[in-house]
């Protein structure tokens, strides 16, 4: 019985392949369960990260980590308006792209396959 032989991951061009592909480097980025997480919640409504950290249970510098990624990819913007708390104040709301709403869509096709 011969085995096969396991290509050596240094062997494979994966990552110049995701490199040279932009598409993949979204998905990439988004495909991180919190990140993903955050697409979701964003989908439908515009929040700032006081909220996010309400919703996820994360720490607030977690939560800056990954919006900070997302909208480096262009998966999500931001715009400062006022908070909708009892005391309002001046904050950074963030929304869902068009192509983040894309690239959130193919993961959960993705998903059901």
């Amino acid at each position: 019985m011969t085995m096969l032989a396991q290509p050596k991951m240094s062997s494979l061009p994966i990552k110049k392949w995701i490199d040279d592909n932009p598409d993949l480097k979204l998905v990439q980025v988004a495909a991180q369960s919190t990140r993903l997480y955050m697409l979701h919640l964003l989908l439908n409504q515009k929040m700032y990260p006081t909220q996010l950290e309400k919703e996820l249970g994360i720490p607030r510098r977690v939560i800056s980590f990954h919006l900070n990624a997302l909208e480096k990819a262009k998966l999500v913007e931001s715009k400062f308006g006022l908070s909708r708390d009892s005391r309002p104040q001046a904050v950074r709301y963030y929304s869902i792209t068009p192509k983040g709403k894309d690239i959130l869509q193919m993961l959960l096709d993705m998903r059901k396959k």
